[in-house]
């Protein structure tokens, strides 16, 4: 049931009732059904902040810990459709469980009681990239610092099996940490595939933008950490040039990914380096093995990068903000329902005092002091609901902070672990390079002797006596023993090497398996822990509705009565027409 606001005191009624009880004003819709209202119990929504395909965005205060949030909410709409509805949670799911410093920290989802899907994020200060990108190209350190921070929160992501599939200028948020102005944050994990859970955006769907999106992703909708890295690469082309690898109009886009080389970033901006170059036509190779191994790949070439590029860093230089703060001067000061029917039954009894004063009780009717008591009564176990439900929503944000430091010391050790992994990955790899043409040099010195040892004993069977030839062939053979030896000890050197890298990342490997198998641990107790607080929200939230509605004939009742005499209509208001005493309730 819809919520009813009184223009002139600002409180809030639902139920069978158009006029407020208190000063009679007709009761309308809020202008924002949301503004004034608390969240789970513990999220007061303040302002919203934007509007967007899918729902809108509020500024909201959490009042356990007095931190402004950003909490976003379906379109009421969308609600019914269950896969629309299954990507909103999904975007929560896979941004909470990865929990990196570079993609926006996704704390609480749930929905309401009216049954509104939300998730409530960290409220952020800055400006997005794309309106960054549309004034002008980034300076090249400054996108190349953009990129490696990308990078390290994909890293971790990609770790834990999630795939963005959406990066776009769009969606990278820079904000201000300490004195660095373009601390990034990934935004809207909503298309994100969760791995061994593809229900979320459903199968063989060609999900992400035309602009950035990757060849595979085009051909067989498989989207994989190396599609996100393509993107990675559009994105950078664009920073540093102002104009993305491919334009046109969708279609063409799209065969365009498939099939067209990208343009070389010099070309069109000439001061760019040859390493930067190589940086970007890489990532935007069109078969993913021939692009970065992995986000940490990707990683250690951006850092290197910018450790040999002359100058200082200025990237770091406060700026004023292009974008300036929404936050409003004003809160939101919207009374709890309760409180409006609180004041409700002081007026009755304020009207009850002035109609019958002290008088006998057969001077009224008998109803009367029962109904308005029982609307106090309503209102007090309304007050008890409320403050059970806030105990409970603090104890869940203690909870919540608990174990929110033994996740991120787990998800840290994870990312370092991942790194070295990927460094022992690509020495592996190094190493088999070196490898192959070893073992054909072992091969072909190997052959040299056996064609040597064949050809000496054909001499020697030719003839007692040793020839020029005979020694010739004799040196040959030694020279070639030796050469066979050395590819023999180059073979069996590198070989050892690689069984101990291949040992090592099996080591780390395993490692790396546990501490992900720990913040699983961590992640599912949190997850648990979240839906039992939900499912207590829940049945609080319904108990407080029911009571509430409840209230509504009961005060209509009352209004009816006080309303035959004038000398009382005047105080319900002029909204409460005159009745007559055959009118009156009995």
């Amino acid at each position: 049931m819809s919520i009813l606001q009184c223009p002139k005191c600002d409180a809030r009624f639902r139920g069978d009732i158009h006029a407020c009880p208190i000063d009679g004003e007709p009761l309308s819709r809020p202008s924002d059904p949301f503004v004034g209202t608390t969240i789970a119990g513990r999220y007061v929504v303040e302002e919203l902040l934007g509007v967007g395909g899918m729902g809108s965005v509020y500024r909201a205060r959490h009042q356990f810990i007095g931190r402004d949030v950003a909490l976003k909410f379906l379109d009421p709409a969308l609600t019914e459709n269950e896969r629309l509805r299954k990507r909103f949670l999904g975007e929560a799911r896979a941004a909470n469980q990865i929990n990196h410093e570079h993609i926006i920290d996704i704390t609480d989802f749930g929905e309401t009681e009216d049954g509104i899907v939300y998730m409530v994020m960290e409220y952020l200060e800055g400006v997005a990239l794309e309106d960054e990108i549309d004034r002008e190209p980034l300076e090249l350190r400054r996108a190349l610092r953009i990129a490696l921070q990308i990078a390290l929160g994909l890293g971790r992501a990609h770790e834990l099996g999630v795939v963005h599939r959406d990066i776009k200028p769009g969606n990278i948020y820079l904000t201000r940490r300490r004195l660095d102005r373009d601390f990034v944050k990934i935004l809207d994990f909503g298309v994100a595939r969760i791995e061994h859970d593809a229900r979320i955006t459903g199968q063989n769907m060609i999900v992400g933008t035309p602009e950035y999106i990757a060849p595979e992703q085009i051909r067989s909708s498989a989207a994989t950490p190396a599609s996100d890295l393509y993107a990675l690469g559009c994105l950078l082309m664009e920073m540093l040039t102002g104009r993305l690898p491919f334009e046109g109009k969708t279609t063409v886009l799209l065969i365009k990914h498939i099939n067209d080389p990208p343009p070389v970033p010099s070309s069109i901006n000439p001061e760019i380096p040859p390493a930067v170059d190589e940086l970007v036509l890489k990532l935007l190779a069109k078969k993913p093995a021939d692009r970065y191994r992995d986000a940490y790949h990707v990683v250690e070439t951006v850092q290197r990068l910018l450790d040999s590029l002359p100058g200082i860093d200025t990237s770091n230089r406060p700026r004023v903000s292009h974008t300036p703060s929404s936050r409003s001067p004003r809160t939101a000061n919207v009374e709890n329902e309760e409180e409006g029917w609180s004041r409700t039954a002081r007026l009755y009894r304020e009207l009850f005092r002035e109609a019958y004063g002290t008088g006998e009780s057969g001077e009224w009717p008998e109803w009367l002091p029962d109904t308005i008591r029982g609307i106090e009564e309503i209102v007090a176990e309304v007050r008890g609901l409320r403050k059970t439900l806030s105990e409970a929503a603090e104890k869940a944000t203690e909870q919540e902070q608990q174990v929110r430091g033994p996740r991120e010391q787990v998800a840290r050790a994870v990312d370092e672990l991942a790194q070295d992994e990927s460094k022992l990955g690509r020495q592996i790899m190094e190493l088999l390079g070196e490898l192959e043409p070893a073992e054909g040099l072992l091969d072909a010195a190997m052959h040299a002797v056996i064609n040597d040892a064949t050809s000496m004993t054909l001499s020697l069977r030719a003839g007692e006596v040793i020839s020029e030839d005979d020694e010739r062939l004799f040196k040959e053979m030694v020279r070639n023993c030796g050469e066979l030896r050395m590819a023999r000890d180059a073979v069996a050197g590198l070989r050892a090497r690689l069984a101990r890298k291949r040992a090592e990342r099996k080591d780390l490997r395993y490692q790396l398996e546990s501490l992900k198998a720990k913040l699983d641990e961590l992640n599912q107790t949190s997850t648990v822990d979240m839906e039992i607080w939900h499912e207590e929200v829940h049945r609080l939230s319904v108990q407080i509705q029911a009571r509430l509605e409840a209230i509504a004939p009961l005060a209509k009742r009352v209004s009816a009565h006080y309303a035959q005499y004038p000398e009382l209509r005047s105080r319900l208001g002029r909204e409460h027409a005159p009745i007559t005493m055959s009118d009156a309730p009995n």
